[in-house]
């Protein structure tokens, strides 16, 4: 409810999450800050309230701390030791509980190239490691324009179209092998990556059933393509078909 002044979501895939995976580490790509919200609002409809690997300063700030508290975030210190947020996550996967964690730990959001993703952190290799727990991926696309990183708050204008946020969760989790973690996690991005092509995909196809799209993007011409569907205002950074559901 809280993000609907915000954005409007179509989500899709995940059909077999809850009966494949009654835990689980769900993996999403970061784009912007209004990523954790719109990944609770998701797996909500998954019947799922995960915790979320949050940076320390985000779950001290005064302005933020309230949030992070009621969802219950893991604060993760860059300054100190891997164990404290590690084995709190361990222990969360334990008890059954889901955890969302967003491997980039920075925003990445290159318009010239919107489905790429920032280096991510071997951490979600060893957590799956430890716990035992499956992967899953996902890949969202569209927050950028709710929260752009430039901007110290999302748009929130009772006069403005609220974009869509599009989801794409997988069927299935991921199939890791081996004991090299820089190769799990490369394994596990590349399937974010796959999830994040699909959003746009169909993005791209309810723009054409629309007919928005002259709305949102130039004709195309020879320059690259930093207003591909996916990005609204060029040079700003933030950092499968079938709906499921939409709101």
């Amino acid at each position: 409810m809280l993000c609907w002044p915000f954005a409007r979501f179509d989500v899709a895939g995940g059909d077999d999450i809850n009966r494949v995976t009654p835990k689980g580490i769900i993996v999403v790509n970061h784009r912007s800050l209004f990523d954790v919200a719109a990944g609770l609002v998701v797996l909500h409809g998954f019947r799922r309230y995960p915790r979320v690997l949050i940076e320390k300063k985000y779950v001290d700030a005064a302005w933020t701390a309230p949030f992070a508290r009621a969802i219950g975030a893991i604060p993760v210190d860059r300054s100190a030791p891997r164990g404290e947020a590690f084995a709190a996550a361990v222990a969360s996967l334990d008890a059954g509980a889901t955890i969302l964690i967003l491997p980039e730990g920075r925003l990445h959001w290159n318009p010239a190239d919107p489905l790429t993703t920032g280096p991510a952190s071997t951490g979600v290799s060893r957590l799956a490691e430890v716990s035992g727990a499956p992967v899953v991926p996902a890949g969202m696309i569209g927050t950028e324009r709710v929260w752009p990183a430039a901007r110290p708050l999302p748009h929130l204008n009772p006069f403005r179209r609220r974009p869509w946020v599009t989801v794409r969760v997988s069927d299935a989790a991921v199939a890791l092998d081996g004991d090299d973690h820089h190769s799990r996690t490369e394994v596990i991005m590349a399937e974010v990556r796959a999830m994040m092509a699909r959003c746009q995909a169909d993005a791209d196809r309810r723009e054409e059933a629309t007919g928005r799209r002259s709305l949102r993007s130039p004709a195309p011409s020879s320059t690259p393509p930093a207003d591909r569907p996916g990005t609204r205002r060029r040079g700003r950074r933030s950092g499968g078909s079938g709906d499921r559901h939409a709101a």
